[in-house]
């Protein structure tokens, strides 16, 4: 009878046992989600404006996203309603290789471009912010194509 008792209480130990040691392993993923490039990111000023920009790197022949953040440095707020154009121009140029006017984005400050750039090589862009208030250039050089 001791025996019996044992046998049960070791076969209900081991039961739990292997339900808790499978129930907390978590399921193989069967698909990997695809890696995100890394973002990279900027902060220039004008006299009166504060741009700070993410951009997907920037590959030849590929669209990348490029998302503007505004400041009006007079006030701290928002860039509000501006038409936002890149201009992208291959370095130490004047001729345009790409030109975009960017989207108002769905919180006010932030617009939304997207640049595909046709050749690798070095390139300058400038953004031209404009709204009721504002009438800015922001000539930027440094931008590697791959």
């Amino acid at each position: 009878m001791e025996n019996a008792r044992k046998r049960i209480a070791a076969i209900v130990l081991l039961s739990t046992t292997m339900l808790f040691i499978s129930c907390s392993k978590p399921a193989p993923s069967p698909i990997a989600p695809a890696a995100e490039p890394e973002a990279l990111s900027r902060t220039e000023f004008t006299q009166r404006v504060e741009n700070y920009f993410e951009y997907e790197p920037l590959h030849s022949g590929k669209a990348s996203q490029v998302r503007i953040h505004l400041t009006d440095l007079s006030d701290g707020t928002p860039v509000e309603k501006a038409e936002v154009t890149l201009t992208v121009r291959p370095k130490a140029s004047s001729s345009s290789a790409v030109q975009t006017t960017a989207r108002i984005g769905k919180v006010t400050g932030i617009y939304v471009a997207e640049l595909t750039i046709p050749k690798s090589g070095d390139y300058d862009i400038e953004f031209h912010i404009k709204n009721a208030k504002l009438d800015e250039h922001l000539p930027l050089s440094d931008f590697k194509v791959d």
